[in-house]
């Protein structure tokens, strides 16, 4: 091998050398495997950018950054507020419904309280006569040959009515207080 062939290998195996030595610190420069906080609450694996901001390493982090979408990002400067406020009103005008719609929503949703308020009252009135004040009925379960009766399944059946009663009262004062939320 020539001089000159031997210049040409130790050049190639140089510039090999220096790429894999360019590629090592472009890789160096973040760190996938670690996660860093900023003071400025910012997060980043740019080593430059830690060690100028003087970020700290966290440990066992998970970090998912989320953009919501259909929001427009924030512009900082000396018209931002008023921007922002406009934007604001416009989107408030657009979520807000028309009077006439509202005053329909609201006399269908006091028609189907009624009718639920009509149901439940109808259903203690059954129940009240079914209970009679604590005294109903025997059922024929609940009889022994020889004219007794089981007083453990009997007591069990009067306490469930008592349950189903207070229940049923319960539903109604709801659906009263949410009827008082919608005018007439």
């Amino acid at each position: 091998m020539t001089l000159l062939d031997r210049f040409t290998v130790l050049l190639a195996a140089f510039a090999t050398f220096a790429a894999l030595a360019l590629a090592g610190t472009a890789q160096a420069q973040t760190d996938p495997q670690r996660v860093y906080r900023c003071p400025d609450n910012s997060y980043t694996n740019d080593l430059s950018e830690v060690k100028a901001k003087n970020c700290k390493l966290i440990d066992n982090a998970n970090v998912s950054i989320l953009s919501s979408p259909g929001m427009a990002p924030k512009v900082i400067g000396s018209g931002a507020k008023e921007g922002g406020q406009k934007a604001a009103q416009n989107e408030n005008q657009a979520a807000r419904v028309a009077p006439s719609t509202q005053k329909e929503r609201d006399a269908e949703a006091r028609r189907i309280l009624e009718q639920e308020l009509q149901q439940q009252q109808a259903l203690l009135e059954q129940q009240i006569k079914a209970y009679n004040n604590g005294h109903p009925d025997y059922l024929p379960s609940e009889r022994i040959a020889g004219g007794g009766v089981k007083g453990g399944e009997y007591a069990q059946r009067v306490a469930t009515m008592k349950d189903q009663l207070a229940m049923t009262q319960a539903n109604i004062a709801a659906l009263q207080r949410e009827l008082q939320k919608y005018p007439q």
